[in-house]
């Protein structure tokens, strides 16, 4: 029984180193094309994670912006009121103002002067256009 499979075949020792570096190179590719890969892999990925970061804080900056020129719009609203506020606290204080509010609301009066009441009309004479009791006496 003389037979030889594939692997009792014989070779010479160079033909053996031969196919052993063949070997050696098609594995190592392979091992470098496979890092490679690995290393595409790896970079894309933190390509990717720098890409949604990025995204995420110009998100946030957008949304800042926004509510800086809402805070922007708060504070002139707060300013013009507070600049009517004080013209007006300069008017209130105004001796002139201060009389005249004294003499409708309050109803005071200057020592010498008369102050007449006289009755308001009513309404419905108001809407008949009829005159009040006050011009028919005189007349």
């Amino acid at each position: 029984m003389n037979r030889r499979t594939r692997n009792e075949r014989i070779i010479s020792m160079a033909e053996a180193r031969e196919n052993r570096k063949e070997k050696r190179a098609l594995q190592k590719s392979r091992r470098r094309g496979n890092r490679m890969f690995a290393y595409r892999k790896f970079y894309i990925a933190i390509l990717l994670f720098l890409l949604v970061m990025s995204s995420v804080y110009a998100v946030r900056i957008v949304a800042l912006k926004a509510d800086e020129a809402r805070a922007m719009a708060e504070l002139d609203a707060a300013l013009d009121k507070k600049a009517r506020l004080e013209s007006e606290l300069e008017y209130i204080n105004d001796p002139v103002y201060i009389e005249q509010q004294a003499r409708t609301r309050l109803r005071m009066v200057k020592p010498g002067e008369i102050y007449y009441v006289l009755p308001e009309r009513d309404a419905e004479d108001a809407a008949d256009g009829a005159p009040s009791d006050e011009k028919a006496d005189a007349e």
